[in-house]
């Protein structure tokens, strides 16, 4: 993996099941985190295969030891305007493809408002279907908190650059 790379990225529910896909450019990558960059009309394919181009730029970031990721989402003219954090297992790296498998809970903060815990109740579901312990819920609530204070205090970085197409 290397800066400039464009790399295929799967959000992927508890049972392994693809229901996002897209393409991103890697922009950094550290011995614990992997950060991509998307711009605004970026591709990305539902669980059904269908086309959503993104209406924003986006910044990811995914640590390799932490059970969140967070999207910078910028307007098209380069103003942040909200912060999103996936609760989430860390990334995992098969066949060229980076995906991570998502649990539902997540963290969603409008700027400038304060940061707010969203989808309990797709979480709670989740926790049914694929039989949750009661410690791995409570492991998730505890990342949740701490993504919480995170996005609070999250100082994103300025809009990415895009290379001319």
């Amino acid at each position: 993996m290397n800066v400039g790379e464009r790399i295929h990225v799967q959000a992927r529910k508890t049972d392994g099941t693809v229901y996002r896909s897209w393409q991103a450019t890697i922009e950094s990558v550290t011995t614990d985190s992997i950060v991509t960059i998307a711009p605004a009309g970026s591709s990305v394919f539902n669980i059904k295969g269908e086309d959503y181009p993104i209406r924003h730029h986006y910044r990811a970031y995914y640590w390799f030891d932490k059970f969140y990721n967070l999207l910078e989402i910028f307007e098209p003219g380069g103003q942040l305007f909200h912060i999103y954090i996936n609760i989430a297992a860390p990334p995992e790296f098969e066949n060229g493809i980076m995906s991570f498998k998502d649990h539902e809970l997540d963290v969603s903060r409008y700027v400038p408002k304060p940061a707010e815990l969203i989808d309990e109740d797709e979480f709670a579901e989740a926790a049914v279907k694929y039989q949750y312990s009661k410690e791995f819920q409570e492991k998730m609530y505890a990342a949740a908190n701490e993504a919480l204070d995170l996005a609070n205090h999250w100082q994103a970085h300025p809009v990415p650059r895009f290379p001319e197409s």
